[in-house]
């Protein structure tokens, strides 16, 4: 069984392997959380989709389909007015 000293050093040990980008979050009584706005200016989306894995809650931008059509219009104005990328060129920029 551990002691209370063995549970301190395991939560001491997790802390020091954070890194200085980690952020400690509160939930609310509510279930909410509020995403401090140094992280969320570092993200350009307003939804997001929430998974679990691996024991963790990972949430990924999404992007509306308003939002999506959008910016292919966008990238059309500037394909007619730059030109665009041959397939030779797209594939070397990915190295596909």
């Amino acid at each position: 069984m551990l002691t209370f000293s063995d549970f301190r050093n395991i939560i001491y040990s997790e802390l020091l392997h954070s890194t200085m980008d980690d952020t400690i979050l509160s939930v609310s009584d509510r279930g909410q959380v509020t995403i401090p706005s140094k992280l969320r200016d570092r993200m350009p989306a307003k939804r997001f989709i929430c998974t679990v894995e691996d024991g963790a809650i990972v949430l990924r931008p999404f992007q509306s389909r308003e939002e999506f059509i959008s910016e292919l219009e966008e990238a059309e104005k500037d394909w007619e007015k730059n030109g665009g990328l041959t397939l030779k060129e797209i594939k070397k920029k990915y190295n596909l």
